[in-house]
């Protein structure tokens, strides 16, 4: 559920007018030393408002998040709420997060943010209470391990799915539905880790009726989806990047065409040699700025280099940060992923110019479902969630 923010302060004048008549009977009355000392302390408090104000200042939320990509830290940033104690666990290991977390300046960070280059550990989970749990990857088994030892027989908090890129689709699919674990497409379990991942998310789906389950994305969401999800008793929250938007990040401009690379060849869901041939047609107009994603394998990026067309433009930031502050009317080129969505977000006066996956295209290693998500840009976003 979400906070509540703020509470009700009575009326200082209200308050005064109120005692005002007490005073003036006591006045009447005989002098008695214990009323006068009672009276004293009183004074006496009032006159030290900055000590008793010191006392009554608290943090209201004590929170933790799991993140294993940089989109997923963002999303934990722009989740965070002004009165709540953050810590965020980021798993340095997983790929192209070292980089990012070297880049990024904890300067950025707002107010109550701890970051600590770990990732889920059930130990902090045993040691200290947390009123929150953001989780970033919903399929990840380290995460799925912290949180079924340390909530085995112990009742969870809140749980805030934060967005994984165009994935998020599956996790919220699967949290609908009435049973089945949390696993990515493709993804093959050992019957350890399946049994796991069906537990945490039974886990999760039982905090649904509680009104303990949410969603906070910059994802659209399509009205099916999203009545599905809040018919469990879940809830959806949006943002659109606001604490990223203020950050001076945006770089330098590119001076060729700007695209965003892909991991869908990296991840075996679409053949090279189509990915190649699309690149071919964008440079047959010019040259052109590329953008790695952080799952393109080494050597098929050294190819691309060679190619006196492409300039590889490495960045250690999301795109998001890198590209927030382009010109208007400028295009940026990119297949169906996160990154256009967040920028078409992020900078609406830019154009995004999203090439549909055609079906030949598809190794067929993914499902129909995922090409479907995929390929579902044009989907409108749910404003009223």
């Amino acid at each position: 559920m979400m906070s509540k923010k703020g509470s009700t302060k009575k009326d200082p004048k209200k308050k005064q007018s109120k005692k005002q008549p007490d005073k003036q009977k006591s006045a009447e009355k005989k002098s008695d030393p214990k009323e006068d000392e009672v009276t004293m302390t009183i004074t006496q408090d009032a006159q030290a408002p900055a000590q008793k104000t010191k006392k009554a200042k608290k943090i209201l939320f004590a929170s933790i998040a799991f993140v294993e990509s940089p989109l997923q830290f963002l999303s934990a940033l722009e989740a965070h709420e002004p009165d709540e104690d953050l810590l965020i666990r980021a798993r340095a290991n997983a790929k192209g997060m070292t980089s990012f977390l070297d880049a990024f300046d904890s300067a950025w960070l707002p107010k109550n943010i701890t970051l600590e280059r770990v990732g889920a550990k059930p130990g902090v989970l045993r040691k200290q209470v947390f009123d929150r749990i953001y989780i970033g990857d919903a399929c990840s088994g380290q995460v799925h391990k912290a949180l079924a030892l340390a909530y085995l027989e112990r009742r969870m908090p809140e749980v805030v799915i934060l967005d994984d890129g165009l994935a998020t689709y599956s996790t919220i699919e699967i949290l609908t539905a009435k049973r089945g674990p949390l696993v990515r497409p493709r993804q093959k379990l050992k019957a350890s880790r399946a049994v796991m991942s069906a537990h945490v998310a039974d886990r999760l789906r039982g905090l649904a009726p509680a009104g303990k389950l949410r969603w906070h994305t910059a994802l659209p969401v399509s009205k099916t989806m999203r009545k599905a999800f809040l018919k469990t008793g879940a809830e959806i929250t949006r943002h659109k990047f606001e604490h990223l938007q203020t950050l001076p990040t945006g770089g330098s401009h590119p001076r060729d065409n700007p695209v965003i690379g892909s991991a869908l060849v990296a991840d075996g869901l679409i053949h090279a040699d189509a990915y190649r041939a699309w690149l071919e047609e964008l440079m047959a107009n010019g040259p052109i700025t590329y953008y790695p994603h952080r799952r393109e394998t080494d050597e098929f990026l050294a190819e691309l280099d060679r190619d006196e067309r492409v300039r590889i433009k490495h960045v250690g930031l999301p795109i998001e940060l890198r590209l927030v502050n382009l010109p208007p009317n400028s295009i940026i080129r990119s297949l169906p992923s996160t990154a256009a969505i967040s920028l078409s977000t992020l900078n609406p006066d830019v154009t995004i110019a999203v090439t549909e996956i055609p079906a030949e295209w598809w190794t067929g290693a993914s499902a129909d479902s995922l090409r479907k998500s995929l390929n579902a840009q044009s989907v409108k976003a749910d404003v009223d969630s």
